[in-house]
């Protein structure tokens, strides 16, 4: 297992993890409500932490942070970490694992000790889920492995997007994909674009190949193409799709879909339905 470092917004030296894909064996999770102080200890295995209410005063060997909800911390074993009583409560959700030292994997997770956690997903919900499923005999721990290998990962993407935000660059990329897929059923113009996010649509065009290796305008028909094919296999009406996905001139439509997809709208609709007939019939 490889200790790695990188920096936090404050410029302080915070210690990154390198862990493996597989070979997790979790062994423990729960949810501790309404502490006021996490204990001081050391331990031979690993703790992610998932702070879902109030702030949390943590010390994890050399680095200290005061975490508020929203952020996660990383326990690694044999190393002491303890916390300081605060003024008020916390509620976190907890994950024990144990790591496969002799496991190789090709695309390790790394991650922070600190950090911050995907808004977007409902943890608390997924841990009560996780738990349920396995209080019923519904998940083997080897799934229960899978799932937590899942929201590390996820963590992970996290703090690059986090780190990322932070160089200008990419944050600008990023805010023209942004863009893009907020608008996909828009007719939108480079003046439109230029006009939102301030720069020139040259810069703008430069900057996102630089970062996503292809033009503003193919991805924009990538994803309209990606979001009309998901419609198709609905079983939506390709005239109706056509217009829901921004194009207006119908024959662009089907060019640009061949183009990119290989089949035209019609024989993706047709052979997602002969499939269906086929699966219904075994």
């Amino acid at each position: 297992m490889q200790i790695l470092n990188t920096k936090m917004q404050n410029s302080h030296i915070v210690s990154s993890f390198e862990l493996p894909g597989e070979g997790l064996d979790v062994t423990g999770m729960g949810f501790a409500q309404n502490d006021t102080e996490h204990p001081d200890r050391v331990l031979d295995f690993w703790v992610l932490g998932l702070l879902m209410r109030g702030i949390m005063d943590l010390q994890i060997g050399e680095e200290r942070a005061i975490l508020n909800a929203g952020t996660y911390y990383l326990l690694p074993p044999y190393i002491r970490h303890f916390g300081r009583k605060g003024d008020s409560t916390f509620d976190v959700l907890f994950f024990h694992f144990a790591t496969d030292t002799s496991c190789r994997a090709t695309q390790p997770t790394r991650l922070p000790i600190f950090g911050y956690i995907p808004p977007e997903l409902p943890y608390l919900n997924l841990y009560r889920f996780i738990k349920r499923a396995v209080d019923f005999a519904l998940l083997s721990p080897e799934q229960v492995n899978l799932q937590v290998a899942a929201i590390l990962t996820q963590l992970s993407v996290m703090q690059r997007y986090e780190t990322d935000e932070h160089e200008g660059s990419k944050r600008l990329a990023y805010r023209i994909m942004d863009y893009i897929r907020e608008h996909i059923e828009r007719e939108s113009s480079s003046e439109q674009l230029t006009e939102e996010l301030g720069y020139s649509y040259g810069h703008l065009d430069r900057v996102f190949r630089q970062h996503f290796g292809t033009s503003i305008h193919q991805k924009l028909l990538q994803l309209r193409i990606d979001t009309a094919a998901e419609l198709l296999l609905m079983g939506r009406p390709i005239k109706a799709v056509a217009t829901q996905v921004g194009f207006h001139d119908y024959h662009y439509f089907l060019k640009v879909f061949k183009k990119i997809r290989g089949v035209s709208p019609g024989t993706l609709q047709r052979s997602a339905g002969a499939l269906q007939d086929t699966r219904g019939s075994t």
